[in-house]
């Protein structure tokens, strides 16, 4: 999204614009896409299985579009909240698809495994999704292997420090 908006760096009126318009669409076609989805969470957890596996994949893929879109064109937030509302929809859609798997199982491995695989802390990842959702001792080790894999697939990868290098490379060039 960074380079699609490149053309417009120095023109910030337009391109903060072109950004809301752009998101202001997609929220009146996904309203679960909107803000941060802290107050959007409870609607995916209370009625996933009523909005359908296939909307709540197309709200996890929209707000990720939007989210980079938000980012690229200078909105200003952090990725954290979004990221859990991501991992939570994952994971509701997950259950949706596979009636077997335990929801509360698939929304706690996802809610903090995302987040978990961008995040230097995988224990408080552990820690926050086991007291957010309140799951019991047994599902613990599930969503900390959940979030331990994340962390060592994406950091142990060299994605991470790769991404990194990837974003100190145009700043440094720039200056």
């Amino acid at each position: 999204m960074t380079k699609l908006t490149a053309p417009l760096l120095k023109r910030t009126i337009v391109r903060s614009t072109i950004g809301g318009i752009a998101f202001g669409l997609v929220g009146v076609a996904l309203p679960l896409t909107l803000f941060t989805g802290t107050d959007q969470l409870t609607t995916v957890i209370h009625d996933g299985a009523a909005l359908g596996a296939g909307l709540l994949i197309a709200v996890v893929f929209a707000k990720i579009l939007v989210f980079a879109l938000c980012e690229a064109t200078g909105f200003i937030g952090g990725p954290f909240l979004v990221m859990l509302f991501i991992g939570g929809t994952a994971g509701t859609a997950a259950h949706v698809l596979i009636p077997g798997l335990p929801e509360g199982l698939a929304f706690t491995a996802m809610f903090a495994a995302l987040p978990g695989s961008l995040v230097a802390a995988p224990f408080s990842l552990i820690l926050l999704g086991a007291l957010t959702t309140q799951i019991g001792t047994l599902q613990i080790a599930p969503g900390a292997i959940a979030v331990l894999t994340a962390y060592l697939a994406v950091s142990g990868s060299g994605l991470l420090m790769a991404l990194a290098n990837r974003a100190r490379k145009p700043a440094a060039s720039g200056a």
